[in-house]
């Protein structure tokens, strides 16, 4: 068996771990010849939280307000972003074969990450891993270890000192 790698997305907050796990992915699209596509979602709201400033502004506005900032969000996340893959291109001194491709999407993170392997077939997700104390884990799980569980593809997470 061999392994044969085209398509690797990266999913990734902005944490300052980031940079590492996308560093992680770059190499390994360098050296499988790979397209890496970084991929942010932006968590949603609460719903109860939603109601509640909807009563007081009104839905209708409260729908314009909400466009314009998820739009100015995704924007501002995509330079974020950018900024990062840039550094790291530079510090890895190679020659990337395919340009990384950026994508910020708004929802939430477990099932838009698996939506977006599945529509651009990949075939590794690269996610990086969090130590946020076993507390938080026994309640809420993470969203690393949730797309183990639900993902028919090669998962790869990076603990956040990877690289240092």
């Amino acid at each position: 068996m061999s392994i044969n790698l085209k398509r690797i997305l990266v999913a990734k907050d902005l944490s300052k771990e980031s940079s590492n796990v996308i560093r992680y992915a770059l190499e390994l699209g360098v050296k499988f010849d790979a397209q890496v596509h970084i991929l942010h979602v932006m968590p949603t709201v609460d719903t109860a939280v939603l109601n509640m400033v909807a009563l007081a502004m009104g839905p209708d506005q409260l729908a314009k307000l909400n466009a314009t900032n998820e739009a100015s969000l995704a924007e501002q996340t995509r330079e974020q972003l950018d900024v990062i893959l840039r550094g790291e291109t530079e510090l890895m001194k190679a020659d990337l074969e395919h340009s990384p491709q950026i994508e910020v999407h708004h929802g939430e993170p477990v099932p838009m990450i698996l939506s977006v392997a599945d529509r651009l077939d990949v075939d590794m997700i690269v996610l990086g891993s969090h130590s946020k104390g076993r507390l938080h884990y026994a309640f809420l799980g993470s969203v690393a270890e949730k797309i183990l569980r639900k993902s028919h593809r090669v998962v790869v997470t990076v603990p956040p000192l990877v690289g240092h």
